[in-house]
């Protein structure tokens, strides 16, 4: 796994509960939000990693879900943000813009004065 996937894999935790603040969905449904989102990146988000990776988080009672039936008739388990979820999101979500704003006034202003 190369430094881009590692850095990647730390944030989808907090990206999927970003596609479930949109409202509940199902696990093909978050990957493909996810890959239209991660674009190049996307490979970083397997199949092997998105259900472990939402088994987790409803463990963790960050998200609840529930079973409806499918377009074809077999049903289809949707994920859906939960009250603690929403919370633990904004804070995730908090500690990202401090890094980001952290990454803006010192790695990437150096690489601007270095122009």
């Amino acid at each position: 796994m190369n430094d881009n996937e590692q850095i990647l894999k730390g944030v989808l935790d907090t990206l999927v509960l970003k596609v479930l603040q949109r409202g509940p969905n199902y696990g093909f449904g978050i990957r493909d939000a996810l890959y239209q989102q991660l674009g190049e990146d996307a490979e970083v988000l397997k199949e092997a990693t998105l259900y472990p990776l939402l088994h987790r988080l409803e463990r963790r009672e960050l998200l609840t879900s529930y079973r409806q039936p499918g377009e074809r008739g077999t049903p289809r388990k949707y994920y859906q943000l939960t009250a603690a979820g929403s919370r633990y999101l904004q804070g995730r979500t908090d500690e990202w813009t401090k890094v980001i704003s952290l990454l803006n006034r010192t790695l990437f202003a150096l690489k601007k004065e270095e122009s």
